[in-house]
């Protein structure tokens, strides 16, 4: 759920510029059944099975190392000053600044590159492997490189150098081309020092545990959490994002690879007072999940929340009400019902601007409690993080607790949601992690569009909870490849593409610009993933 604007990046991951839904042609909107398929209790016989190839991924250890000096390279501003560098100097550059480098690879395996770095401003430089310049069609800029993005370092504010490690990256003998470009703010860089490493261990898997947040015993929330621990390193569940009040992706996916996801996943956006008058049509989506589930499939929800108040919209720079009158002190308020807040507000005990968010965390609420009542267990992605500060509820670290921790509580204890597995997505800024308390499992919204398995996003989200949390890839661009995720000891738990023109055009069909109908094929009909039919029933 991206704005159109220049690229951000966060610790973990980069995040590239994308869209809403897909804007349907007139007349051409795909039929909606309330089984949530157009029609069919089934999907049409899957035509593929494909074996793991891992076995073709092969590793030649070698001893390698070598070590790039970055001002040898064409590009940057040449320093030599009494900062503690090697060689010659350094080199600064800012944004979509870069220096590239030939390196002969002896052997294939796994390799790590050790950028030395510092940034004044703080900044973002990523690795790309072979990569070639891209122009920006919309003003005719160069604005990037495609190729393998294998990394994004992220460097704090600094003037004093330092080593900023990458996560191990598998390539076959031979010459590659290694950019370095700075993607926002500024960096200086020393040099970068490559070595053969090896692939990362899959303990992890094994350390993370099935917490269980809140204080509610839902038998069905076990059963899953216990299935998602006992698949989890070994397989990735197919999920998919749908346009809001209908099944569009997911019926191209059907007609396209014999196959439904494991998991739909929609947006609750719709469902507060404000999103209401944002959507053009009755709201029907909690039908459509409860049909998806009374189907066998496993039912997610974001909610990416329109400004309760004031200008509608999910963005800061767009909202125009008083968030500092938010955040209360009286921590009664976080169990007390509608009409209590009410009195509350008349008296002056709590602001206009705290009513109006608990109201509209209460209107999600009871949507969810639909689901609850009909025993649906829901991973449930509030208050996606964006990394780059654009959503109003990303504030600051305050704020963003605040509403979590509000939250989560008052969906626990007040209206007694027990159906809910609550799924964070990994930010940069520590400061705003809500606890461990408050969450089950870990997301990571990765919007990289090259042939990877996001591997650096894992690892670095991870490093949060200490590998106590198991990890989905819960926003993309599209599905990993299942042999690169497996040969990079990078299973998610599960993958989610983003709906709209990450997988369909306006006629609700299938536009390839970012997953093509083989790669589609692949992943839906792979030994290494779980379509919706391969679900055991939780029943």
């Amino acid at each position: 759920m991206r704005k159109f604007k220049a690229v951000a990046l966060t610790a973990a991951f980069a995040l590239l510029c994308g869209c809403t839904e897909v804007k349907f042609a007139e007349g051409e909107a795909p039929s909606q059944s309330e089984t949530g398929q157009t029609g069919q209790e089934q999907a049409p016989p899957a035509s593929i099975t494909v074996e793991s190839k891992i076995s073709e991924y092969k590793v030649n250890p070698v001893e390698f190392e070598k070590t790039l000096e970055c001002e040898a390279a064409d590009g940057g501003l040449l320093i030599s000053d009494d900062k503690d560098y090697s060689g010659d100097g350094y080199i600064e550059f800012s944004a979509y600044g870069e220096i590239t480098f030939d390196v002969e690879f002896p052997t294939t395996q796994f390799y790590g590159f050790d950028l030395t770095a510092f940034s004044e401003e703080g900044g973002t430089v990523s690795l790309i492997i072979d990569g070639t310049r891209v122009i920006d069609a919309e003003n005719g800029e160069y604005k990037r490189q495609n190729g393998l993005a294998a990394e994004f370092y992220q460097l704090p504010q600094s003037d004093v150098f330092s080593v900023y490690s990458s996560c191990p990256v598998y390539l076959e003998n031979g010459e590659h081309k290694i950019t370095l470009q700075t993607v926002n703010g500024t960096a200086a860089l020393d040099r970068l020092d490559i070595k053969n490493t090896e692939a990362v261990s899959d303990q992890r898997y094994y350390a993370a545990g099935k917490w269980i947040s809140g204080s509610g015993i839902n038998s069905g929330k076990v059963a899953l959490m216990d299935y998602f621990k006992e698949i989890y390193g070994e397989k990735t569940l197919t999920a998919q994002y749908v346009t809001p009040d209908t099944n569009a992706e997911i019926e191209a996916i059907a007609k396209n690879t014999g196959r439904f996801p494991a998991i739909r996943a929609s947006d609750l956006r719709y469902y507060t007072e404000s999103g209401e008058k944002m959507n053009k049509s009755p709201n029907r989506d909690i039908q459509l999940a409860l049909s998806w589930a009374n189907n066998g499939g496993l039912v997610c929800y974001s909610w990416y929340w329109y400004t309760p108040m004031g200008n509608t919209t999910f963005y800061l720079d767009e909202a125009d009400f008083d968030m500092d009158m938010i955040i209360s002190d009286n921590d009664d308020i976080v169990t007390l019902n509608t009409e209590e807040l009410g009195l509350m507000l008349e008296s002056g005990s709590i602001t206009e601007e705290c009513y109006k968010v608990l109201c509209d965390m209460d209107a999600v609420a009871a949507q969810l409690s639909t689901l609850a009542e009909n025993g649906v267990t829901v991973l449930f992605k509030p208050l996606p993080q964006s990394g780059a500060g654009w959503y109003w509820w990303e504030r600051d670290a305050e704020l963003y607790k605040w509403l979590w921790q509000t939250m989560h509580t008052r969906f626990d204890k007040l209206h007694g949601l027990s159906n809910l597995i609550w799924v964070y997505t990994a930010s940069a800024d520590l400061q705003s992690f809500p606890g461990d308390d408050y969450i089950d499992i870990i997301g990571c919204d990765v919007y990289n569009s090259s042939e990877s398995s996001n591997l650096s996003a894992m690892l670095k989200s991870d490093a949060i909870t200490l590998n106590k949390r198991m990890l989905a890839l819960s926003e993309c661009c599209f599905i990993p490849d299942p042999d690169i995720m497996a040969r990079d000891n990078a299973v998610w738990l599960w993958a989610a593409p983003w709906n709209g023109k990450y997988l369909i055009n306006e006629y609700g069909e299938l536009s390839g610009d970012y997953i093509t109908v083989s790669q589609l094929k692949k992943v839906y009909n792979h030994e290494l993933t779980i379509a919706r039919d391969e679900l055991p029933d939780f029943s």
